[in-house]
């Protein structure tokens, strides 16, 4: 499990730096936009196992709407797009559940499905895009999946070795106390570390407590993950990712930490 846990992360690594760092803004809101696609089956997957692939085609293609209109948001008058494509989203849902009243059973928890998926997916992996559209994106990028990665990692391998008190056990049974504070620990010296690498214009302080308040955000999205998991009553979104589960397994920590990376830096960083 362990051999392949690392060869698929030396694998995605090696895909993530090239597309991030070769690619181009285009190429990084497709890679986006593909992952968010992979995710979002997922997603419709774990909750509605019986929707047929022609409706979850069209759901997907919503979010990927709404993925797309991230591609605007770095400019001023750009950054109401996303808002905008996301209502029209919630209309075109809610125009196809009032038509289809009489045809779909358990209708509003069909509902709340779906408008769940294109908020807790597309909207806020959308923010991927927006961050590396703005100025020195790519290094930011860099930095945040550097601080949660590194971070998920010390505090998988940390709650293996000394780990006894659970964090959480209703929701992630998996969780420990000494795996948080390890993880944290990793969050605060990787941040600091790299960001003087990669922001070297951004002050240490300011690392820090971003790296901190990042690494918490992170921990609420394995969190919630772990509690739809819960709910779906399955162990992983998917076995897409060898050693680590599925994409959505992948993008729990992330899925939280790219809009508060997006929102520190245009209201407290100002950059």
């Amino acid at each position: 499990m362990h051999l392949k846990r690392w060869l698929t992360a030396l694998v995605l690594i090696a895909l993530i730096l090239l597309v991030l760092l070769k690619g181009g803004r285009l190429a990084f809101a497709f890679g986006i936009l593909l992952i968010s696609g992979l995710a979002h089956w997922e997603f419709l997957s774990l909750f509605q196992p019986d929707l047929d692939r022609g409706r979850k085609v069209k759901i997907i293609a919503l979010g990927s709407l709404l993925i797309l209109s991230f591609c605007t948001a770095a400019t001023p008058f750009g950054r109401q797009v996303p808002l905008f494509v996301l209502v029209c989203c919630l209309f075109v849902q809610f125009l196809f559940y009032l038509m289809s009243y009489e045809h779909i059973q358990e209708l509003a928890w069909d509902l709340a499905v779906n408008n769940l998926g294109l908020v807790y997916l597309p909207l806020l992996l959308g923010h991927f895009i927006w961050l590396r559209y703005m100025s020195q994106g790519q290094w930011w990028v860099l930095w945040l999946l550097f601080v949660v990665c590194c971070g998920d990692t010390i505090a998988y391998y940390t709650g293996k070795a000394l780990g006894q008190r659970k964090f959480y056990p209703q929701v992630s049974p998996g969780k420990t106390w000494a795996g948080t504070w390890g993880g944290l620990a990793a969050n605060l010296v990787v941040g600091v570390l790299v960001g003087r690498w990669l922001l070297p214009e951004v002050k240490i302080l300011s690392l820090a407590l971003l790296a901190l308040l990042l690494g918490f955000i992170a921990m609420l999205g394995d969190l919630f993950e772990s509690m739809l998991k819960r709910q779906a009553e399955v162990k992983d979104s998917s076995s897409l990712l060898p050693g680590h589960g599925g994409m959505l397994d992948r993008l729990d920590s992330l899925l939280f930490a790219a809009p508060a990376l997006v929102y520190a830096r245009l209201f407290f960083l100002q950059m």
